[in-house]
């Protein structure tokens, strides 16, 4: 590539972030150099396909109202919602499922020019301990291993014609042992595979980035000749830094590529608050929603440069039992209904509109500035650029910096 100085006047997130607010952009008295205006943003039936999904999840638990938040899909761009099955909300007579709720969901979203992904997950209270909540330990015991089988069976079976992706178990490591989730996954991907020969397999879906754990289950499935059953290794990489997870991530796809070489990452949910409350995971940093934008769009833009299939969480606000979890693209009332988007709804729509699977990243980029911060550079087809500051957790600071970068 021929190398010549390009100003950067402020990074491509930022530019997201803050020009696609509600409200008109002000230009910086410290740069001297005009906005010259704004992306035309393009819904999901205008856009073929990305490295985007959006997260749906927690409608089994009842902590979302798809309704709500359902008719702000087609505008934000992203072409997948990761769902998550529900078997205790499925199952509550013995052997009798219900449907009705997932039949809403699954058969819409295509209509929307989105395909479903979903996650088959957590106890049912009718068999063995039955924990149905963030952290849930897997039973083992035949009745409850035989009647998982049957929803898994019946599920699939259902909704092969929409779905192909299936994730097996959410954030497993907390509380099961490595030959727990192992027996689990082959069993539940077998299965899978046999009522769909061609599906996807999304396993792990791991809380954090448990090195060492991940390596017993990859271990596992390898003395099973069971490690092509799963083509995507999960994780949730929750840091008030997005960019702090990278090292550890790129020593996790060493680790699963020395025991499976056809197997891919994929970063399944992430995401954070834009409050300052009790929000689950990052929940002690002063958020606003400024700050939120930022995170969202450095930690997908951060995959994207790494080949990572990524996954934004939420599309809207959780309400907890005990809290609400502020870490929706839409901001939820206390009745579940959608106040307004934030400012992350527009910075992640735009980014939709853009990075979308016709824009290609040029693989063999490097770049120098005169900046004495760490940043992260990538580029792509059609003279687009992202570059950014990783050094530090987003702050609520909009003052742009002029910078020379040399590529």
């Amino acid at each position: 590539m021929k190398k010549n100085n390009v100003f950067i006047l402020v990074s491509i997130f930022f530019s997201f972030c803050i020009s696609l607010s509600a409200q008109p952009v002000a230009e910086s008295p410290d740069v001297p150099y005009k906005s010259i205006g704004k992306l035309k943003t393009r819904t999901t039936h205008e856009i073929s396909g990305s490295n985007w999904s959006v997260g749906g999840e927690t409608m089994d638990r009842d902590y979302t109202d798809y309704s709500a938040w359902s008719p702000y899909l087609e505008a934000l761009g992203i072409k997948k919602v990761r769902l998550q099955g529900g078997w205790a909300k499925c199952e509550k007579v013995k052997g009798v499922y219900e449907w009705a709720w997932l039949d809403e969901v699954i058969y819409d979203l295509p209509k929307k020019g989105i395909e479903p992904w979903v996650c088959l997950s957590y106890g049912n209270p009718l068999y063995g301990k039955g924990d149905v909540v963030l952290g849930s330990s897997i039973d083992t015991d035949e009745e409850t291993r035989t009647a998982w089988l049957n929803w898994v069976s019946a599920f699939v079976s259902r909704y092969k014609d929409v779905v192909d992706e299936w994730e097996i178990w959410n954030e497993p490591n907390g509380h099961n042992p490595p030959e727990v989730y192992a027996e689990l996954l082959m069993q539940t991907a077998e299965l899978i595979k046999e009522i769909q020969p061609e599906s996807k397999i999304i396993g792990f879906a791991l809380a954090g980035l448990p090195i060492d754990w991940t390596e017993d289950v990859l271990e596992l499935l390898q003395e099973n000749n069971k490690t092509d059953l799963v083509d995507y290794l999960c994780y949730h990489p929750y840091n008030f830094n997005p960019d702090d997870s990278y090292t550890t991530v790129e020593e996790l796809r060493e680790v699963m590529k020395a025991y499976a070489p056809n197997m891919q990452l994929l970063q399944g949910e992430n995401g954070a608050p834009s409050e300052w409350r009790n929000t689950k995971a990052l929940k002690q940093y002063e958020w606003t929603e400024l700050t939120q934008a930022k995170w969202a769009l450095r930690r997908m833009l951060g995959d994207l440069g790494r080949d990572i299939p990524s996954s934004i969480f939420s599309i809207i606000d959780l309400k907890y039992p005990d809290e609400m979890n502020r870490k929706g693209l839409l901001y939820a009332n206390d009745d579940k209904s959608v106040g307004h988007a934030k400012q992350a709804y527009y910075a992640v729509q735009n980014l939709a509109t853009l990075f979308d699977d016709q824009l290609k990243r040029i693989t063999d980029f490097e770049a120098k500035s005169n900046t004495q911060h760490e940043f992260s550079a990538f580029a792509f087809v059609k003279k687009i650029r992202t570059w950014w500051h990783f050094g530090c957790t987003p702050t609520g600071r909009q003052t742009t910096m002029p910078h020379r970068l040399l590529i």
